[in-house]
C-alpha cells in the first residue's frame, strides 16, 4: 500500500516537471528582474529655423578713463586691480592747486572783511543822513560800494570752490565697478586734458554683440530667447536690444543678447542661434533622452506594458532643454532619460518617477 502512494506521488512530481518543461521554450533563461528608470514626455512645441550668427563677448561698461585736467602723473593703478566704483585708479600731482586753493581763501577773506567794514560804514552814514548831517548821496555811494563788495564776494566763492573741483579732479576716480584691463600713462608722465589714463573694464555685465541680416530684422524683438553657443557649451539667452541701422555694405545690423552668469571671457568668439523663419510645431523630446551613437539617434520608449522600444529618430532645432525629432514618436509618450543607455529592446522597466514636460508651461498634444 505504502509503495503505491509513494509511486503516485512520483508520477504527479514528474507530470508537472514535464508540464512546464513543455510551456517554457527550449534552453531559454530566465527573465531578468525590472530595471528602474525615469522618464520625460514627449511634447509639441514651437520652432523656429536658426541661423548662427559669429559674435562677440563683449562688456556693457569698458571705458577709457580720462583726466580732466592736465598734470603729472604720481600714481596710477595696476593691470589687473579689481577696483568697486568710486576708488582711486590714478592721482595727479596737485600742488600748484593747492596753492591756488590757498590764494583764493585768502581772497575772499579780505572781501568778507572789505564787506564787514562797509556794513558798517553804511549804518553809520544811516545815522547821520536821519540826523542831516550828511546829504544822502555819500550814503548812496556807501551802499553801492557795500554791494560791489557782496558781489565780490560770491565771485571769490565760486572762483574757491572752481579751484576744489580742480582739486578733486586730480584724483580719478572708478565711474562703475571693474578691472583695470589696460594702462596708458605711467607715474612721472604729463597728460593733457581729456587723455585716457586707463581702460576699466567691468566683467560682470556681459552680453554678446553678434551680426544680423536685414533681412531678418522682421523675426527679432527685445526680450525674445536665443541660444549661444561657445565651445562645446549651449546656453539660453534673451536678445537685449536690436539696433535698427543696418550696415550699406554688409546689409547686416547689429544684435546685443544678454548673458546669463558664469565664466565668459571678454573678447571670446561665439556663435548666436537667431530666428530666420516664422516658427513651426513639431514633436520634440528631452535632451536627455536622445541616445547618440555611431549610427544615429535613439530614443526609448516605455509602452503601457513598461516594455521598452528603441526608435531610431532625426534631430532638428534645440529649444532650452527640448530637442526637435522626426520618426515613430508621438507627443505624450513616455521616454527614458536616465538609466536607458544599457536597455535592450522589449525589457522590462519599472518607472521610478512621473514623467512631466520638460519645459514647464508647453502644451503637450494629443496622442
Amino acid at each position: 500500500m505504502k509503495l503505491r502512494t509513494s509511486f503516485a506521488i512520483l508520477s504527479l512530481v514528474v507530470a508537472a516537471g514535464l508540464a512546464q518543461a513543455q510551456s517554457a521554450p527550449a534552453g531559454a533563461p530566465p527573465e531578468p528582474p525590472p530595471v528602474p528608470v525615469q522618464t520625460g514626455l514627449a511634447e509639441r512645441a514651437q520652432f523656429a529655423p536658426v541661423l548662427w550668427s559669429p559674435g562677440g563677448v563683449v562688456s556693457r561698461e569698458d571705458s577709457r578713463v580720462a583726466s580732466e585736467i592736465a598734470g603729472r602723473v604720481v600714481q596710477v593703478a595696476e593691470v589687473g586691480t579689481e577696483l568697486a566704483r568710486g576708488d582711486v585708479l590714478a592721482r595727479l600731482d596737485d600742488s600748484m592747486l593747492r596753492l591756488k586753493e590757498q590764494d583764493d581763501q585768502a581772497n575772499l577773506r579780505r572781501i568778507e572783511a572789505q564787506l564787514d567794514y562797509a556794513k558798517k560804514q553804511e549804518a553809520r552814514y544811516e545815522e547821520l543822513v536821519r540826523e542831516k548831517t550828511i546829504a544822502a548821496t555819500q550814503l548812496d555811494l556807501t551802499r553801492s560800494e557795500r554791494q560791489v563788495l557782496e558781489q565780490d564776494r560770491e565771485r571769490a566763492r565760486v572762483t574757491l570752490a572752481r579751484t576744489r573741483q580742480e582739486r578733486a579732479y586730480a584724483v580719478v576716480r572708478a565711474p562703475f565697478d571693474g578691472v583695470v584691463a589696460e594702462r596708458f600713462a605711467q607715474a612721472g608722465e604729463y597728460l593733457g586734458v581729456g587723455a585716457p589714463v586707463l581702460r576699466l573694464v567691468n566683467t560682470g555685465s556681459l552680453e554678446v554683440t553678434a551680426r544680423a541680416p536685414i533681412a531678418l530684422a522682421a523675426l527679432l524683438e527685445a526680450g525674445q530667447p536665443v541660444s549661444v553657443r561657445w565651445d562645446d557649451q549651449l546656453v539660453q539667452a534673451k536678445l537685449r536690444s536690436v539696433v535698427p541701422v543696418g550696415d550699406q555694405a554688409s546689409r547686416q545690423l547689429e544684435v546685443r543678447v544678454v548673458l546669463p552668469a558664469g565664466d565668459w571671457p571678454i573678447g571670446a568668439g561665439v556663435q548666436v542661434a537667431l530666428p530666420s523663419a516664422a516658427p513651426r510645431a513639431a514633436v520634440a523630446v528631452p535632451r536627455d533622452a536622445l541616445l547618440l551613437r555611431k549610427e544615429g539617434a535613439f530614443v526609448v520608449k516605455v509602452g503601457d506594458d513598461n516594455r521598452t522600444r528603441r526608435i531610431a529618430v532625426q534631430t532638428g532645432a534645440s529649444r532650452g532643454e527640448l530637442v526637435e525629432v522626426k520618426g515613430e514618436v508621438m507627443a505624450g509618450d513616455r521616454l527614458v532619460v536616465r538609466g536607458g543607455e544599457r536597455l535592450q529592446a522589449g525589457q522590462q522597466v519599472t518607472v521610478a518617477n512621473q514623467a512631466v514636460a520638460a519645459v514647464p508651461g508647453v502644451a503637450r498634444g494629443a496622442r
